[in-house]
């Protein structure tokens, strides 16, 4: 009789993305606070974020989570969880201090974002809108369809392990990643606006004394 063998399978390396999805209400929430800024032009200009970011895009604006409280409360969760289920007992969040910086993209035809890292602890994304042709134009790349995907570089290619992630944008999705890592999005040719929400948690140790509430910037 042949001798079974047992084994485990595991990722003792490589960084962890967790995926998550923002409920409608807060999306329409969003969208609302960042139409009023995008449809007036001197809102837009005040608060213009494009020479922070490495995209090749129509528009970048500054829009705090601090503006939108329902918002800030999903992704404090959704920060706090990452952190505990990678790191566990290493990270206390009575201690820690969490500082946001975020931004919304407005992408259109042609427009795309180079492969680009973001300056800080952790990172996160998720979209607002995609363009009204853009599930049809998805499927016509059938070979490897990467039309106005953001993509995730893990690592060189190399045999037996995947080295990168392509995420669709679909409405209400939301990715969170180390910022160190590697990412990029491409471009799509469909009319209409793929718009995202992005956006830099930092992580400092609270100073003896300090209130132990997170702190959000404003």
């Amino acid at each position: 009789m042949e001798k079974q063998i047992s084994y485990d399978l595991f990722t003792p390396f490589g960084p962890r993305i967790m995926k998550s999805s923002i409920p409608q209400n807060i999306v329409d929430e969003v969208n609302k606070r960042a139409d009023d800024i995008l449809n007036d032009e001197k809102k837009s200009e005040q608060l213009d974020y494009s020479g922070n970011l490495a995209g090749n895009v129509k528009k970048e604006i500054a829009l705090s989570l601090g503006e939108i409280k329902s918002l800030e409360l999903v992704i404090n969760k959704l920060v706090t969880e990452y952190i505990l289920k990678t790191v566990g007992s290493q990270f206390n969040p009575e201690t820690t201090n969490m500082t946001y910086t975020s931004w919304v993209v407005s992408q259109y035809a042609g427009d795309f974002n180079p492969v680009h890292i973001h300056d800080s602890q952790l990172s996160g994304v998720f979209f607002l809108k995609v363009p009204s042709g853009y599930e049809e134009e998805y499927r016509r790349e059938d070979h490897y369809p990467s039309v106005g995907c953001l993509e995730f570089l893990g690592s060189v290619p190399n045999t037996f392990s995947k080295h990168s992630y392509m995420a669709k944008p679909q409405i209400g999705d939301l990715y969170l990643f180390p910022s160190w890592l590697s990412h990029q999005v491409y471009p799509f040719r469909s009319e209409g606006e793929r718009r995202s929400m992005a956006f830099n948690i930092h992580l400092r140790a609270k100073a003896p004394g300090t209130d132990v509430g997170k702190g959000i910037d404003k």
